[in-house]
């Protein structure tokens, strides 16, 4: 089984989104798990349950003991907002890989290093953060986010995911976002994280 943690102490940066993004899509390769750790605000539930269900199964992370993982070929964890520096160094020595999704914004990139730090010092290699929410030419943002982050020699996924309205609109309907209907960008949005998934693969 591949343990996929999606986290960042920082919250409204995407997590959930690309959690469940990357579940679904892993779900049309192998049955896929999404745990919900997010006790609060239980976000991927909330979405799974608001329209048909998802291709993915998903569970609140106090359901995971009882749960049979043999079925499983992937194991995705949505995540609480404000995991300590701690959580997410434990949470990268229990995954495969951990990725830590950030706006391209000021305020984001700024608290990076500093959530970043303790993986850097104790050497942990699998993780890789995901630039999100990325706004449409002519702003540079996501160029200028990536440029920074490679300067700092931090490992990045060479897809960025693009700011789009149909990531609501699929939360709101309980459905993937290639799924919204009516909304021209649904499916680029969607290639986004199909891009990212192959990275994850590769």
């Amino acid at each position: 089984m591949y343990r996929i943690a999606i986290a960042n102490d920082k919250g409204g940066v995407g997590k959930t989104t690309t959690a469940v993004m990357l579940a679904t899509l892993l779900a049309d390769r192998a049955a896929t798990l999404l745990v919900d750790a997010d006790e609060k605000t239980a976000s991927a539930l909330e979405w799974a349950s608001a329209g048909p269900g998802l291709a993915c199964t998903v569970i609140s992370i106090d359901a995971l003991d009882q749960t049979d993982l043999t079925p499983f070929g992937y194991l995705v964890f949505d995540t609480k907002a404000g995991e300590e520096a701690g959580d997410l160094l434990a949470l990268a020595q229990a995954v495969d890989l951990l990725i830590v999704p950030t706006k391209p914004d000021a305020l984001s990139l700024r608290a990076l290093p500093k959530t970043l730090a303790p993986l850097i010092e104790q050497g942990v290699s699998n993780y890789r953060v995901l630039i999100t929410d990325v706004p449409p030419a002519p702003s540079t943002d996501g160029h200028e986010a990536r440029l920074a982050m490679m300067e700092l020699g931090i490992p990045v996924f060479s897809r960025d995911i693009r700011r789009a309205s149909a990531f609501n609109k699929a939360a709101l309907n309980g459905t993937r976002v290639r799924d919204v209907k009516g909304d021209q960008r649904a499916k680029l949005a969607h290639m986004d994280y199909e891009l990212v998934m192959r990275e994850v693969l590769a």
